[in-house]
């Protein structure tokens, strides 16, 4: 899958999750990410957020690979679903006036992506994932990179909050999508987080979607694919 490279902070991946090939469903429990940071920011699946708002100084912040990531959640029409995650590979992040600009980008690395609804000692977690990697899916060999590009930044309803538009590009595939994102300021490190839909389709990604197939039944798989972006950036 050739991602050429993602511009921005969420942006944003990427990536997929149609399911087809496990049988594994998780609740909504299972589902609910919480996540503690150090510098006070509590992120469940609900957004509550208690962090510092946007403020930092002007220029080019890089991304923080190591600590950023992309969750990736497919769906079944019957409900069903399976999630894991992908890696950045690389990104930057402008501020200009106190605001994140269109000079904003970023990787992924699709060849990172993992399936965590599944134990990975199950056989049924690398059919899966294998089956994300071909094809039916992302095509990972040809096209191991996905990139988003910032293109317009537009302030949100609520502070932190911006409203981004970009370029989403996936198999070599170029759309643009729009999606709110979350800018806070952890003494001194830029956390961008947003949450993402993207239709699948759009990127000559078909599989089992009832939009291109009939007689499907309970085996379609939901044409949006839902990222959870958690990016993290510094000077």
């Amino acid at each position: 899958m050739k991602f050429p490279t993602i511009n921005f902070l969420v942006t944003v991946f990427l990536i997929a999750g149609l399911i087809s090939c496990g049988q594994k469903s998780e609740t909504k429990e299972e589902h609910s990410h919480h996540q503690e940071e150090s510098a006070g920011h509590s992120h469940d699946h609900g957004h509550s957020h208690k962090s510092e708002s946007m403020s930092l100084a002007d220029g080019s912040y890089k991304v923080d690979t190591e600590k950023s990531f992309i969750k990736w959640t497919g769906k079944k029409i019957t409900g069903s679903s399976h999630y894991g995650k992908l890696k950045l590979t690389s990104g930057t992040v402008a501020v200009e006036g106190n605001q994140i600009s269109e000079n904003s980008d970023f990787d992924i690395d699709m060849t990172t992506i993992t399936v965590d609804d599944i134990p990975a000692d199950d056989k049924m977690n690398g059919k899966l994932k294998g089956h994300l990697e071909n094809n039916d899916f992302f095509n990972v060999t040809e096209f191991p990179m996905a990139s988003f590009k910032v293109s317009k930044i537009a302030k949100g309803e609520k502070e932190g909050m911006i409203n981004v538009t970009g370029d989403l590009t996936i198999k070599g595939i170029t759309n643009s999508i729009s999606f709110p994102a979350h800018i806070m300021n952890h003494d001194g490190t830029l956390h961008a987080m947003a949450d993402i839909a993207f239709d699948r389709t759009k990127f000559d990604i078909k599989y089992k979607s009832s939009s291109f197939f009939s007689d499907l039944g309970d085996k379609a798989i939901v044409d949006n694919i839902e990222l959870e972006l958690h990016l993290y950036a510094q000077k």
